[in-house]
């Protein structure tokens, strides 16, 4: 089976929940398929990136993404208007004006063709795509309605809530044209079919390879430690906000000693947001994000609006974590509260259930067990890839048919 893979930038290094889903993707389709790998991207790949990537394509095409300059700004702001599209559907609209061939031979593609973000459905808009199976990450129609809550600048909150009304039209018209959608939960699957009801709609969670994140949490000493992870985008940085405002106080009073670990690549000026609280630290950039999983006692997920499903909750049920969350930080994955994660229904719930954990290592344990369970059964991407695989042959099949 030929399978044509439109990625959103260079699936290798996988870095960020996006690209650890684009390349998880990709390599489950490898294993049973021929790909031909279409890359955008503004940066030109290194010939590291190609080496890795020509591991799982046989075929690898880079096009340009335009670079967001003060003109280009203005470009895509009247291709918006112009064409009723959200700004990243626009984006890509203009860079593949400047490579029609590419957009042609994507067009004129025999095969299936997997787009890894609802994005790319823009170049099949107006056709009857059958061959396209749309990879949306998140809900196109309702990320930014969560963006616009998730920003305190105002005019990030206007361009969000622009990009709302934008979407709502613009991709269930896309939806109608392809073959099928992969949602990564059950609430954006429903979300879809609230939309488009004749569409077809799957489910493919956002997976972890299980075999790699792999606990290894040894008898250590020193203070009890808390951990959050991901990088410095706005619903994180609201999150931890409200987690140290209302939550942290909580905790510390009841456990002075107690340390907040923030692994991931927030940025400087988003870490200046928590110098005025006690023992919080930031280790920016990490190259293995296991480490912090197996030096830390609970994982924390505090998300009160939030879109699709965040990866790091993989992970960290993937590394045997107690998990302590908001009903909304868990979105689409199957945790039961009391068994495999402890779910929170307000801050001093919240400080409760960590407290206790911190005091209790043999029930954090056996929380984490369970959490490893639930993701070794059902979001590690052996399963997953054999979902993935039968919805590409059913795909082959109806365009043989």
């Amino acid at each position: 089976m030929k399978v044509m893979f439109l990625s959103w930038g260079s699936p290798w290094p996988p870095q960020g929940g996006g690209t650890l889903r684009t390349f998880g993707l990709l390599k489950q389709l490898s294993e049973v398929c021929e790909i031909e790998l279409i890359v955008l991207s503004k940066d030109q790949l290194s010939d590291s990136q190609k080496i890795e990537l020509h591991k799982y394509a046989s075929a690898l095409t880079r096009v340009p993404l335009q670079r967001v300059t003060q003109i280009n700004k203005i470009r895509i702001l009247a291709h918006m208007l112009r064409y009723r599209m959200p700004y990243h559907c626009a984006l890509l609209d203009l860079s593949f004006l400047q490579a029609s061939e590419v957009l042609e031979h994507i067009k004129n593609y025999t095969g299936v063709v997997y787009a890894s973000y609802g994005h790319w459905g823009t170049l099949a808009r107006g056709c009857k795509a059958s061959n396209w199976i749309l990879d949306q990450q998140n809900a196109d129609i309702d990320f930014w309605r969560a963006y616009a809550t998730q920003t305190s600048n105002l005019m990030l909150k206007f361009a969000a809530l622009i990009n709302w009304r934008l979407a709502a039209a613009h991709f269930p018209q896309i939806y109608l044209g392809v073959g099928r959608v992969v949602s990564v939960c059950e609430e954006d699957r429903q979300l879809t079919l609230s939309l488009t009801p004749h569409v077809r709609v799957d489910v493919i969670e956002n997976g972890v390879d299980c075999s790699y994140y792999t606990p290894d949490r040894r008898q250590r000493t020193g203070p009890p430690q808390i951990l959050f992870t991901g990088t410095s985008v706005p619903r994180n940085v609201t999150a931890l906000r409200r987690f140290v405002h209302d939550v942290w106080p909580l905790i510390h009073r009841e456990l002075p000693e107690v340390e907040l670990w923030v692994a991931g690549n927030f940025q400087p000026e988003a870490q200046e947001k928590f110098r005025k609280y006690n023992n919080i630290h930031f280790t920016g950039r990490v190259e293995d994000i296991r480490t912090y999983f197996n030096q830390s006692d609970v994982f924390i997920a505090p998300f009160e609006e939030t879109h699709g499903s965040k990866l790091k909750i993989a992970e960290a049920m993937a590394m045997g974590m107690a998990i302590v969350s908001t009903p909304q930080g868990i979105r689409g994955f199957p945790l039961i509260d009391g068994e495999s994660v402890l779910i929170a229904h307000s801050n001093e719930q919240f400080a409760t259930h960590v407290v206790k954990l911190l005091r209790d290592y043999k029930l954090g344990e056996q929380l984490g067990k369970a959490a490893r369970n639930v993701a070794i059964a059902t979001i590690d991407w052996s399963v997953l890839g054999q979902r993935l695989k039968v919805i590409i042959e059913e795909t082959y099949a109806n365009l043989s048919a």
